[in-house]
């Protein structure tokens, strides 16, 4: 029993050591003062709108960020931070293919605390712009009808950043590699689905517009990515 509650009090000691040592070593540039990140974006959209475009609610669309601090107090920074996220859905409506291509810019603040020297949560609030174009080929016109619109609002998440690979000392300006998780909700004004021949493309000038009512494409989201910051 005895060798037992020794090996217990060296694993208790040998956590809460490095749990100290984490606190005890200065930030130093174990705050990111520039990143780059690429990641996935995976959002449910349950809009209806949504169903001509696609046989189930998930949007996954590549992720690319950058982000920079600006302020720096302690273990809270402040990081104004952007992302481009582009993904497509297609699938059939109305015995025609159809397709959906997104791009979605964020651009804002994000409020970080380290609550480890490798371990930090963030709080963000980025507004949106969204870019959508919608196809739809019925093969009997030479060209599909398409509909292009921008949306707008924002993202709401909370998440978490871990240092995967970094110098010990918070002094040394060698890169490190973060893998960073967040969740949250995208909320994106609606817009209408009237797809019309395109200009110039040869299509026929009695070719009637397709009316697949209006698309939101709000919804929660998860983000993974990995990072490098100096």
């Amino acid at each position: 029993m005895a060798p037992r509650i020794t090996l217990s009090l060296l694993a208790l000691c040998a956590v809460f050591g490095g749990t100290a040592r984490a606190h005890a070593e200065p930030l130093g540039t174990h705050q990111p003062h520039i990143e780059a990140s690429l990641g996935a974006r995976a959002s449910k959209v349950a809009d209806a709108g949504f169903n001509p475009f696609a046989d189930s609610d998930e949007l996954v669309q590549v992720s690319l960020g950058v982000g920079g601090t600006v302020l720096r107090w302690q273990r809270v920074s402040l990081a104004a931070v952007g992302f481009w996220d582009y993904g497509e859905r297609g699938s059939q409506a109305r015995g025609a293919e159809t397709s959906l291509a997104v791009h979605r810019l964020t651009v804002g603040p994000e409020l970080r605390y380290h609550l480890l020297t490798p371990l930090y949560v963030f709080a963000h609030v980025l507004p949106a712009f969204a870019h959508s174009k919608a196809s739809l080929d019925d093969s009997l016109t030479v060209a599909p009808r398409t509909a292009k619109h921008w949306a707008y609002g924002a993202d709401f998440a909370l998440g978490a950043a871990f240092e995967a690979y970094g110098m010990q000392s918070g002094e040394s300006k060698q890169p490190r590699l973060w893998a960073i998780a967040e969740g949250g909700y995208g909320y994106l004004g609606s817009t209408k689905l009237r797809l019309e021949p395109e200009a110039g493309q040869g299509a026929p000038e009695r070719t009637a517009p397709v009316d697949l009512g209006s698309l939101s494409l709000a919804g929660p989201y998860v983000r993974v990515s990995a990072a490098v910051s100096f």
